[in-house]
Parts: structure tokens; C-alpha cells; sequence
């Protein structure tokens, strides 16, 4: 039987993802220069923290003045995400020619801001997976550990038989067959598709999920 929720990555799957663009948007924003913004958002780990959970939107923002003196509104924050995020229309083509034969989701290593704001950030997507945007802060753990694939199948509603995952990344992808998940690493839109077809996922009409 085709999979009944096809869960995927977001950066580097849905959306072409440039710390750089973020970086630069920034530092304009902060009237410092992108080395800057690098070491204080990712070198001193403040982005993985928030990727784990550990603090919210206000808090990342207070760490950055407190921590770094850097005064960067959270519009402002978002707004940089959205400029370092580029959704890939061919693979969003693709998802919505299997609206109803598969549900969407996606599972994504990033501060649950990212998902609070996903409106702003990726709006193009939102039409398929507004009700199934889980990030890893909203967990308290990250991929590839299985049991945040379990958590967030939970939250989903879906069993992990009933999941198929997609994500650039290898570990990842064991990570999710360790959790009983099927799973493949995304190289580009043509194996993507084939990988679907293979699992009984072709444009057509609508079956029972």
C-alpha cells in the first residue's frame, strides 16, 4: 500500500536554504557585518539551541542583545529567514499533484518559531502542510535521534508503517528507519518522483487515506 503521510524536510528538500542570504539580511538589519551575525546566531550555538528546544523567539532575541549586543527586532528575524528561504516550486509542483493521495508534513531541525511563523517564511507552502509543520523545538529533540521521529509521528497522528520520509541528509534517514519509518535520501526532483512511484505514489485520481 502507498504510504498515508508523506513527511519531508524542509531546507535543502522543500526550499533551497542560504545561512549566507539570512546572514546578510541580518546584518543590515543590525548595522553589523555578516562575520558578525555568523558567530553570534551560529558558531556560539544559539541556533542549535533553539533547534533543541531550550528557548523560544523572545528569549533567542534577548540572548542576541544581552549576549552579543546585537538589537534585532523578531520581524526582523523572521524576515531574514524568509530572505534565506527559497521555496523549490518544481518539488511543491510535484506534492500538489498528489493532493489527495497522500497527506503532507514536514519534519524540520529548526526553532519552533520557525513553524509559529511559517506563514511569513514559506507561505507558498502553506496550502499543503499549514496542519503538519513539526519542528524540532517544539519536541525537545532533534533528527536524527529516532525517538523525535516517534514524537513527532505522535503529534502527527500517523504510525510510523504508515510514514514516508524524505531529507537530504543520510543520518537522518537512518535515523527515521530506525524508528520504523520507510525513508530516502532526496537528490533531485526526477529520483524523488521515482521513489514515490515506487511506493505506489503517482499523479491520479484520489484513493482512500
Amino acid at each position: 500500500m502507498p504510504p498515508k503521510l508523506l513527511l519531508l524536510d524542509l531546507d535543502d528538500v522543500l526550499a533551497d536554504y542560504s545561512r549566507e542570504r539570512r546572514c546578510r539580511a541580518l546584518a543590515e538589519t543590525a548595522g553589523v557585518d555578516a562575520a558578525t551575525i555568523e558567530r553570534a546566531v551560529f558558531a556560539s550555538g544559539l541556533e542549535k539551541r533553539s533547534d533543541r528546544g531550550e528557548f523560544g523567539l523572545d528569549d533567542y532575541m534577548d540572548r542576541l542583545r544581552s549576549e552579543w549586543g546585537l538589537d534585532i527586532p523578531s520581524a526582523d528575524f523572521i524576515a531574514a529567514r524568509r530572505a534565506g528561504t527559497r521555496v523549490r516550486q518544481p518539488l511543491l509542483d510535484i506534492c500538489q499533484n498528489l493532493a489527495g493521495r497522500v497527506q503532507f508534513g514536514i519534519f524540520s531541525n529548526n526553532g519552533h518559531w520557525l513553524a509559529q511563523h511559517a506563514e511569513r517564511i514559506v507561505p507558498e507552502l502553506m496550502p499543503l502542510f499549514r496542519t503538519r509543520f513539526i519542528c524540532s523545538g517544539s519536541l525537545g529533540l532533534c533528527k536524527p535521534d529516532p525517538e523525535a521521529f516517534l514524537l513527532c509521528l505522535q503529534r502527527l497522528g500517523f504510525s510510523p508503517a504508515s510514514t514516508l520520509f524524505v531529507d537530504d541528509r543520510a543520518g537522518n534517514v537512518d535515523g527515521a528507519r530506525q524508528a520504523g519509518l520507510d525513508a530516502f535520501v532526496y537528490q533531485d526532483d526526477n529520483h524523488f518522483q521515482q521513489e514515490l512511484a515506487n511506493r505506489g505514489l503517482t499523479a491520479g485520481e484520489p484513493h482512500a487515506l
